[in-house]
């Protein structure tokens, strides 16, 4: 399972880093209760438990939305995020 997805609540072996609002997500494994995975955009947290009830996929609108963005770390080339579908 890889692909990209909303949410708001997540947790990391570090503590609770949820945001305010839905934000995207990268989900590559899931749980029987949470997704696993990381923000897209943030500080490179690894491996953070996204809630499945609080967890939802994009909506076509979102997705044509994101399609349009590209992602940077650090020094590296932008990268186009690519989200093809739900």
């Amino acid at each position: 399972m890889k692909k990209y997805m909303m949410a708001t609540k997540a947790i990391h072996q570090l503590g609770n880093i949820s945001r305010d609002e839905e934000d995207l997500c990268f989900i590559h494994g899931e749980e029987a209760e949470n997704y696993i995975g990381n923000w897209v955009t943030g500080f490179g947290f690894i491996n953070v438990k996204f809630p499945k009830e609080t967890t939802r996929e994009l909506t076509n609108k979102e997705i044509e939305k994101y399609n349009k963005l590209y992602v940077q770390i650090g020094s590296q080339p932008a990268r186009k995020l690519n989200i093809t579908s739900k």
